[in-house]
């Protein structure tokens, strides 16, 4: 690895350099990510200070509940976007898993094939909207109701009416519904390779939603402020995604007619499979979460928390270089071209690893004293563990990373042993609070162990294979012409 290959003599001109970050798709997905990171800090003050502690209370109520939307897609966003990949990288036909040999790709998009994608979509999340508002609207009436009739007015300072509540209920209920019927467009945006579009668009909606949620909450709308800001943001998501997908498509040719069946037997076996990854993680890290909670109490939870929150955003800031290429990616897993598979993903390898490690390093030397000044006697995780932490974020950035780029084969071959270590991290940590005095350490310790054992090791080297190299010789020596051709 050399300067001169990650940053090439053109970039290193002022003025190139300006023109080249302004239409960077990663320097918007920073952006993007920035503010959504900012929203949460300027709300939450504001958030603090008007709502009283009953509904405080509620507000978290409702945020739970909103956390549980995008489990509901149940994996159909990820499959649908790598589909339109495929038919961008001149797929003529999909499969359920695998990809169709070379001579079934084309260099041009396969626009009669994006049409069809674009209108199952549209009808599909149609379908999932009205699961999501059915169950979020059962429990969430549940949770609801149940937060009035424990709140009274004798116990709490100021609560609101239970109209109020309920209204802020229903409010959330239809923004929430909204979301992720609208939220598609934007996903078939990013299937096109729009990633710094996307990214714009994403930014305009969130300052949209923050402005809204804020001046509401200062005007004393109370708990209906950021429910009603985040409608507000989602439409103006969806207006201008669906805009822009259109005019893509404009004057393209389109099917006369779709059939649904059919394509969700397509979509349905990889669909099922990454819902069943994504909520594995998810409720591991809630199980964590409640393991810290009941074993050491609200202050070590939030020392835990603030270290594995902090260690995220450096993960999810680095992650942005490789994550604005997977679109492009997956239209060269369609033809099958595997060395600019290796040259599109070798730089923006090294750049999010270095910019972890910089975001990382930060946090480890510079985070305590930083707390000590703003944070009002929070504190992080000890020294020891905090750099433990930082090496499973690392390895687990790694494996998301070749995990990511397995799936853009159209495959998921690590479904199962990711569960199986998802279970057994649950397990050391529960073991390890329990039986030795590690601590809060456990809980950083258990996970780590768990991906040692198989995942952190086995799926880079099977990943590389698969684009036809070595993950010693991808890694140490750059894009390799050798065994470029694959066979599926």
């Amino acid at each position: 690895m050399t300067f001169r290959k990650l940053f090439p003599t053109h970039l290193r001109k002022p003025g190139a350099l300006f023109n080249r970050l302004h239409h960077s798709a990663v320097v918007w997905s920073w952006i993007f990510n920035g503010v959504r990171l900012v929203s949460g800090i300027v709300l939450l003050p504001l958030v603090l200070r008007e709502l009283s502690h009953a509904d405080l209370g509620m507000y978290y109520v409702l945020l739970s509940l909103v956390a549980l939307a995008p489990i509901i897609d149940f994996g159909f966003g990820p499959t649908i976007a790598r589909f339109i990949g495929y038919a961008m990288g001149g797929a003529k036909t999909l499969q359920a898993q695998g990809l169709f040999k070379s001579a079934e790709s084309a260099a041009s998009p396969n626009y009669i094939l994006l049409w069809q994608l674009l209108l199952t979509t549209r009808r599909l999340y149609r379908y999932i909207a009205i699961g999501v508002f059915i169950i979020m609207g059962i429990w969430g009436t549940y949770l609801v109701e149940m937060g009035i009739a424990t709140t009274s007015s004798a116990l709490t300072d100021h609560p609101s009416s239970p109209l109020i509540i309920r209204l802020a209920w229903g409010i959330t209920l239809v923004a929430t519904v909204f979301d992720i019927y609208w939220n598609w467009w934007n996903t078939f945006l990013l299937g096109m390779n729009e990633v710094r579009s996307a990214a714009r668009i994403g930014l305009l909606a969130m300052l949209a939603r923050v402005v809204v949620a804020g001046a509401l909450l200062l005007s004393g709308a109370g708990l209906l402020s950021v429910p009603i800001g985040s409608l507000v943001g989602s439409a103006i998501w969806r207006g201008l995604a669906r805009l822009k997908c259109l005019a893509l498509l404009k004057d393209q040719p389109r099917p006369e007619k779709i059939d649904l069946k059919e394509n969700l037997q397509i979509l349905w076996p990889n669909s099922w499979r990454l819902g069943i990854y994504f909520m594995s993680g998810y409720l591991t890290i809630n199980a964590n979460t409640a393991i810290c909670l009941a074993a050491f109490g609200l202050a070590a939870n939030a020392r835990y928390g603030l270290s594995v929150q902090l260690m995220n955003i450096a993960v999810e800031m680095a992650a942005v270089w490789t994550g604005t290429r997977w679109p492009l990616i997956t239209q060269f897993q369609a033809r099958h071209e595997n060395l600019s598979i290796q040259r599109a993903l070798w730089p923006r390898f090294w750049l999010q690893n270095i910019t972890f490690l910089i975001l990382a390093g930060g946090i480890i030397f510079c985070g305590p004293t930083l707390l000590q000044w703003f944070g009002s006697g929070k504190e992080m995780l000890p020294a020891t563990w905090l750099q433990v932490l930082m090496l499973y974020a690392f390895l687990n950035m790694q494996f998301g990373m070749w995990g990511t780029l397995i799936v853009t084969g159209n495959r998921l071959p690590q479904l199962w042993p990711s569960v199986a270590t998802n279970v057994l991290s649950l397990v050391l940590s529960l073991a390890l609070v329990h039986f030795t005095t590690l601590g809060l350490g456990a809980l950083v310790l258990g996970p780590l162990l768990a991906g040692l054992i198989f995942n952190y090791w086995y799926w880079p080297p099977f990943a590389a294979r698969g684009m036809g190299t070595t993950l010693f010789r991808f890694i140490f020596f750059g894009p390799s012409a050798k065994n470029e051709s694959r066979k599926t």
